[in-house]
């Protein structure tokens, strides 16, 4: 965090003394595990130092920057409800808030979860928007082991609706690699992709067959022990990509050709 957003940053939090507003060390850690279910004083977190300051300072430089920004908005309202921590001075008060307000919006713009690209409300299903908010809340808040069944669930539902604009219906029973497969082979058979990317596109049946099994057998769809969550993030993130690739060949076939000067109007 560069000297000058730093400065501002332990103004508003009185953090910079290796204090955090009211917080002692257990009351922080439990602030934390009770709303967010973070453990805050963890090693990861402490690149500068073991403080309750210093921890705080090193979650924001590397947590996920739209969990960091939806926890500090939530630790300004904390602040704004403490006696003697605002400033006595209003204006003072409103320009700290401003500059709140900036940098956790920056914090947003930052994140590199490119959900949206991924995650479409594809159909009237009324389940679509609860899922991908649920989905979004687990990825945002590092639990991609916790957001994996879901994640799959996504997945059926996309491929499937793919399908069925494509009049390929498709068995309440069949697993997630098996629809992605009937699917990889449509967008062959109608070109949809080129001859460089479809070595690729073919590999992604082994990736979906692998979020199938974690799902099965790591994950919350039934009694298992979670799957690490590096591993997690690690086949989440390689769904993300594989998802938004196919929302832009979809897009892409969406889009009406433009009518030739060669064709006879009718």
């Amino acid at each position: 965090m560069p000297s000058q957003q730093r400065a501002v940053f332990d103004q508003i939090f009185h953090s910079g003394g290796g204090y955090v507003l009211d917080f002692s060390d257990r009351t922080m850690a439990e602030w934390f595990e009770e709303n967010f279910d973070i453990q805050i004083f963890q090693q990861r977190f402490q690149v500068e130092g073991a403080s309750k300051g210093k921890t705080l300072r090193g979650f924001v430089e590397v947590a996920e920057p739209r969990l960091v920004a939806q926890i500090l908005r939530v630790l300004w309202t904390y602040r704004c409800g403490l006696d003697g921590y605002l400033e006595p001075d209003p204006a003072t008060e409103e320009r700290l808030k401003a500059w709140l307000e900036q940098f956790t919006n920056e914090l947003e713009n930052a994140s590199a979860l490119n959900l949206d690209d991924a995650f479409k409300d594809f159909s009237r299903d009324t389940t679509l928007p609860k899922l991908r908010a649920s989905i979004a809340a687990d990825l945002v808040a590092e639990k991609p082991d916790v957001a994996l069944d879901r994640v799959h669930t996504y997945c059926v539902k996309r491929f499937r609706d793919l399908l069925a604009s494509r009049n390929q219906a498709v068995d309440a029973k069949t697993p997630l690699d098996a629809i992605f497969g009937a699917y990889g082979k449509a967008l062959r058979d109608e070109g949809a992709v080129s001859e460089f990317a479809l070595p690729t596109l073919r590999v992604q049946h082994k990736l979906f067959d692998g979020l199938n099994q974690a799902r099965n057998k790591r994950s919350f769809a039934h009694d298992n022990e979670l799957l690490d969550v590096s591993e997690a993030q690690f086949i989440i993130d390689s769904v993300l990509a594989s998802l938004a690739f196919i929302e832009r060949i979809e897009a892409s076939r969406q889009t009406p050709a433009e009518d030739s000067d060669d064709e006879i109007p009718f």
